[in-house]
């Protein structure tokens, strides 16, 4: 979409639902190039820019005629699930490796990083060969295809005004509903699945901003401050699955040394969500 026509609230919603789709196509295009010239964070832009398409399709849901958002999802979450194991290996070695302390034995810590970085490189490996693949360049010509016509339904020709505070509202409903429930001892899934409401928030608010104005910006403000503190306390949950699973080998080889080891790191990782949770609480339920 070449110089698009500034947005207005009296715009009809459905000229957004193409300007945000060309964007997040765009957006994906600049991620893969980033793949293909094995740039720094490259994988991770790739899972970020699926993400937000799908996020994008999931708001404007009610406004798209026929089955092809369904199917682009479908095709958009494989893409991220194809990035996740080597996006979610890199965050855990780093995470584990900034978290060590003098009290670690030297050698034990340094085999468990090995493990996770070949790990990582093995997984970088199968990630860029999804995202340089046929099945993704296929994706990415059916979104260019559909961000420049998206078929739409009579709803999406009413104004930005009277529909995107709905669309916006009903995303922070869900999260405020899901973090209300949210207590210091609830499982990690929960807050794993408060973690992902807050980002279709702070990517809703993202997309409706250019026409919301402040109000749509301080909403994507604060929920990424939400986002952040449940990211960090994701990526220690899952920091301690991974050492848990190196756990389980450590004893079935008998290396009662190692399992003490891991057994450490996996306690830190798991005592390091409580302030995390305390500091979210008292965050969302400040006046």
């Amino acid at each position: 979409m070449e110089n698009p026509e500034k947005l207005t609230p009296e715009s009809p919603v459905g000229s957004l639902v193409g300007e945000a789709l060309t964007r997040g196509t765009q957006r994906l295009l600049r991620a893969i190039a980033m793949v293909e010239n094995s740039e720094d964070d490259a994988i991770h832009q790739v899972r970020v820019s699926c993400r937000r398409l799908r996020s994008d399709l999931k708001l404007f849901r009610k406004l798209l005629a026929g089955d092809w958002a369904d199917k682009l999802r479908t095709e958009l979450s494989w893409l991220a699930a194809s990035c996740g194991e080597a996006r979610d290996l890199e965050v855990i070695a780093a995470l584990v490796r900034d978290n060590a302390t003098s009290e670690d034995d030297p050698d034990h810590l340094a085999t468990i990083l090995t493990t996770l970085t070949v790990g990582l490189d093995r997984a970088a490996a199968r990630s860029a060969e999804a995202v340089t693949g046929d099945r993704t360049t296929r994706l990415v010509s059916t979104l260019q295809t559909v961000a420049a016509r998206p078929k739409l339904k009579a709803k999406a020709d009413s104004p930005c005004v009277e529909v995107l505070p709905q669309l916006l509202d009903s995303a922070r409903g869900k999260f405020n509903d899901a973090a209300e429930k949210l207590k210091p001892w609830t499982s990690d899934d929960d807050w794993h699945e408060v973690r992902l409401l807050a980002k279709r928030v702070r990517y809703a608010a993202d997309t409706t901003a250019s026409v919301l104005g402040d109000e749509a910006k301080e909403t994507a403000i604060q929920a990424a401050r939400f986002q952040e503190l449940l990211g960090q306390h994701q990526d220690h949950c899952a920091a301690a699955d991974a050492l848990h699973l190196l756990a389980k080998d450590a004893a079935g080889q008998s290396d009662a040394g190692m399992s003490f080891s891991l057994g450490r790191l996996i306690e830190r990782h798991r005592a390091a969500r409580k302030p995390l949770r305390e500091e979210f609480l008292t965050l969302y339920h400040r006046p």
